[in-house]
């Protein structure tokens, strides 16, 4: 994870709204949440039980935005 990604990651509101997941500036992933801290951050946390696919997806985010 970059330090770009840690520090908007540390900025995320409690609001509900859509992210969408980067990787070389081109979006790879879309989804919405009721409160984007928790949802975007689950993505980056460690010890949750993704799926394989999450996790490929994880692997090559390097940004991501956020639309309220």
């Amino acid at each position: 994870m970059t330090q770009d990604v840690e520090l908007k990651l540390q900025m995320l509101p409690d609001s509900p709204g859509c992210y969408l997941m980067k990787s070389g500036g081109k979006v790879i992933y879309v989804g919405k949440a009721v409160n984007l801290k928790n949802r975007v951050r689950q993505y980056f946390h460690p010890s949750r039980n993704h799926t394989p696919k999450v996790l490929a997806m994880v692997e090559k985010v390097d940004d991501f935005d956020i639309m309220l």
